[in-house]
């Protein structure tokens, strides 16, 4: 999915099994479907990064991308 791109190499650095034990342990994840505290993390972390204001730019920036 972001594997092969600067976002990917910069989300290597998080510790998803960390994330997840937490996720788990906290039910962060028990009323979810289908987006999840992982999928949710990404997207604020690349709005974040890509500077995006409103949640109209952030869905125009990820439609921009094919992949």
């Amino acid at each position: 999915m972001y594997r092969n791109t600067r976002f990917g190499d910069l989300m290597k650095g998080l510790p998803r099994g960390f994330f997840a034990r937490a996720a788990k342990e906290t039910e962060a994840d028990k009323y979810s479907k289908g987006f999840g505290s992982w999928d949710h993390l990404l997207v604020m972390v690349y709005a974040q990064l890509s500077g995006s204001t409103s949640l109209r730019s952030l869905s125009a920036r990820f439609n921009s991308h094919k992949a």
